[in-house]
């Protein structure tokens, strides 16, 4: 069984959370086929993030990263359950991390001698991706979409549920080629599945992309009467979203920079609350530029996105600022999220009608607002960080913590003003504090570390990976920070 996981086999019963890698030329075009299938998966009571990108930064294979589980969680995981290989290159498997239960699908390989040796107990299913791709009409760049077909029959999807998501795929034919090829000649080598319970809620989660949460946060913001939209929400989550993303089309205003390029600068009618997707902090302060009392604020996740925007105007209504900032990171701009339905319809319900005017909105600039922490109350490590990389590290703290280490996590979301007086009130508590970083560059830590009176060890993830729950644990637990 593949580290930290549990499906072999599935039960109804026990947790479970499924790692899939699909790499090679194809994969950059399945986050929108992959969509229908992520939300039948949802409905049924899972969680489900996928994130797009490149191995080994910007020069390698794409790579289309899926973690699906029973239970919450805040990053794209670590090792790897399922790794679907589109390419006809020999590829460099110790970056997958296999394991043995981890199952790997392939080509057939034309000379055996070249592939590397697997690790003991990698379960391997050769199949002809680019002939199965070629015999649907569709093209040689639908292999992806043949290799899925072949993936959802292995893991047990039944078959009667496959017309409610193939109806919305552009390449039909190729999913079922790949089904059809999965059901009659790939014999099964270990007893795996997925657990299909019927969820007792079955709208309780939506598929978000990026793009989707800030808009919804514009409409929401807009809204008449939130009373009535959050029960709207609850009822029919699709209707909701469709209704209010046609709203927000025709309100917000979608800006690009020369001086920032590939930034998208969401706006509102009176342009005092903005959304930056793939934007950094330059290029959030330049669009604030101007503002007597900005306030910035940086997403964690999608969700997270969602309710901030409808924070920032709150902020504008009570008077606390006149002008607010969203900042979504490059990583989030990649990656589709479920939402949970509860959370959202409670922000929905506790937020301010358009017009009123109240000061309980000053909860924003207070502790509760501009951070959160988790972990142990006293710890031997807390681990600090914001933005896209706090979902890495609080996946890390759970995994740390199962171990037996006293560790912690705080979580700025306000970084300007920048909450200083959190971080240090956090340091008091713990041993040592660990300052995560998503990139290889300090941009943040230099730009703040000489208004605080501690020197904090600086983690980054290793030149062209992205960080891991498990990097972390493993550098903690091995005395390396």
């Amino acid at each position: 069984m593949a580290p930290l996981t549990a499906w072999l086999p599935a039960r109804s019963n026990q947790d479970f959370d499924l790692v899939i890698k699909i790499v090679g030329p194809g994969a950059s075009v399945l986050l929108k086929e992959w969509s229908p299938i992520a939300q039948f998966l949802i409905d049924r009571g899972f969680v489900v993030m996928a994130q797009s990108g490149r191995l080994e930064g910007e020069s390698g294979d794409f790579v289309l990263r899926i973690r699906i589980a029973s239970r919450p969680f805040y990053s794209m995981g670590h090792g790897c359950d399922v790794l679907v290989h589109l390419g006809t290159n020999v590829p460099d498997l110790r970056c997958f991390n296999l394991q043995p239960g981890s199952v790997l699908l392939r080509e057939p390989p034309t000379a055996p001698q070249l592939w590397p040796v697997l690790p003991e107990g990698v379960i391997v299913y050769p199949v002809p991706l680019a002939d199965l791709s070629t015999q649907s009409a569709e093209g040689i760049q639908t292999k992806g979409v043949v290799a899925l077909g072949v993936l959802l029959q292995l893991l047990g999807i039944p078959e009667t549920s496959l017309p409610q998501f193939v109806r919305s795929m552009t390449a039909r034919r190729s999913f079922a080629a790949g089904w059809d090829f999965a059901r009659r000649a790939v014999k099964k080598h270990d007893a795996y599945s997925i657990p299909l319970p019927t969820a007792e809620e079955k709208h309780s989660r939506m598929l978000l992309t990026p793009e989707q949460a800030i808009m919804l946060g514009y409409a929401v913001s807009s809204c008449e009467c939130r009373t009535a939209c959050d029960r709207e929400l609850v009822a029919s989550p699709v209707q909701w979203a469709a209704k209010h993303l046609g709203i927000a089309g025709a309100m917000v205003s979608v800006l690009e920079s020369d001086k920032h390029p590939g930034v998208q600068a969401y706006r509102g009618p009176q342009g005092k609350v903005m959304a930056l997707l793939r934007g950094d902090n330059a290029a959030i302060a330049s669009c604030l530029d101007g503002f007597k009392a900005p306030r910035i604020f940086i997403a964690a996740d999608i969700p997270d996105a969602l309710k901030l925007v409808i924070a920032g105007h709150d902020l504008i209504r009570s008077g606390l600022s006149d002008g607010v900032g969203v900042l979504i990171e490059e990583t989030l701009a990649l990656r589709h999220q479920s939402v949970d339905i509860g959370p959202l319809a409670d922000v929905i319900r506790q937020g301010l009608p358009v017009g009123e005017s109240t000061t309980r909105l000053s909860g924003y600039e207070g502790h509760s607002a501009t951070s959160e922490r988790d972990g142990d109350v006293e710890a031997d490590v807390g681990y600090v960080a914001w933005g896209a990389v706090q979902g890495v590290v609080r996946d890390a703290v759970v995994l740390c913590r199962s171990f037996g280490l006293r560790v912690a996590g705080l979580y700025p979301k306000r970084i300007v003003p920048f909450s200083y007086e959190d971080i240090e009130s956090f340091a008091k508590t713990v041993g040592r504090v660990v300052l995560v970083e998503s990139g290889q560059t300090q941009g943040y830590w230099d730009r703040l570390r000489a208004a605080f009176s501690f020197e904090p060890a600086v983690l980054t993830p290793f030149p062209g990976k992205p960080l891991t729950p498990m990097d972390i644990f493993l550098r903690e637990g091995l005395g390396a920070l």
